[in-house]
């Protein structure tokens, strides 16, 4: 009998632990259908009131909020991030209450289990908005070489900022397409560089901040052309460096893979020069 309840409080832990906190796969796939709701929009509606009364009990700073804020807005969420904190801390105490209904069965280990899981279960929903946002930031990261290469072509016959946007987007990637649909707006509605320093406050990347500082500079009419040179070589050789680093962190098949590789291309090497000293010696009588 200790086995059955021990087999149905593992799997009900990890039942609640999943509806929790869905995985993206689960979660995209019940968007997509279409007039149904997922589990856990369902659970976040019912535990929305003592979310907020969470929130009101332990209020969050104003830097962290205004991060969180400029997240969501990378993101495109519509949620606050009261709402949002509010709720992960709902569905934990939530999952933890639950676990202790164990303690009058005596299975404090499953208590245990389900108390832990719980605190993972927060910390994962608010780390997983940082990750994804980090996703972006290398994604953005990644094609910025190629932008300030393109630019320094366009700049030598038009210093239009706005025609050379529109014409980038075409080839950029996803996330970058619409971080510069929201800098052409804000370029047309507004002045030019307040859309760069607002764009360049979004993103929080250095290697953009000083993009920003040299396009800034192209409205006023400098000419940047040795400064982007200088910024294209830099960027070349911190994404040489990141790809660096990223193979480093590959398993180590991948290594092994690369030890044989290696063996093989001094083998192709050494095999043709040890055979002609065969054949020299050979030819020599020796």
């Amino acid at each position: 009998m200790i086995i059955v309840y021990s087999l149905s409080g593992i799997l009900l832990s990890f039942g609640l632990y999943k509806i929790c906190l869905p995985s993206g796969r689960i979660a995209t796939a019940i968007r997509n259908i279409h007039g149904r709701r997922d589990m856990s929009k369902y659970l976040q509606d019912a535990l929305m009131p003592a979310a907020r009364l969470i929130t009101k009990l332990f209020p969050m700073s104003e830097y962290r909020i205004k991060r969180m804020e400029a997240d969501f807005s990378r993101l495109h969420m519509d949620q606050s991030p009261q709402d949002f904190i509010g709720i992960a801390i709902a569905k934990s105490l939530l999952l933890a209450l639950i676990g202790l209904l164990f303690v009058a069965l005596g299975i404090m280990w499953i208590v245990l289990i389900t108390c832990v899981l719980a605190i993972l279960a927060y910390f994962q929903s608010v780390q997983d908005i940082r990750k994804r946002v980090e996703a972006q930031n290398r994604e953005i990261e990644t094609e910025l070489p190629r932008l300030v290469e393109t630019l320094n072509y366009h700049l030598e016959d038009n210093r239009d900022l706005i025609s050379f946007f529109e014409k980038y987007r075409s080839v950029a990637g996803k996330v970058l397409v619409k971080e510069l649909d929201r800098l052409i707006l804000d370029m047309k509605t507004g002045n030019h560089e307040a859309a760069l320093r607002k764009m360049d406050a979004r993103l929080g990347l250095p290697s953009f901040s000083a993009l920003c500082f040299i396009l800034c500079g192209v409205h006023q009419g400098v000419d940047q052309h040795v400064s982007l040179l200088v910024l294209e070589q830099d960027l070349r050789t911190k994404e040489r460096e990141t790809f660096r680093r990223l193979m480093e962190k590959r398993p180590g098949r991948i290594k092994a893979a690369s030890f044989i590789l290696t063996v093989v291309m001094i083998l192709m090497f050494m095999v043709p020069l040890i055979v002609l000293i065969i054949n020299n010696l050979q030819s020599t009588g020796i």
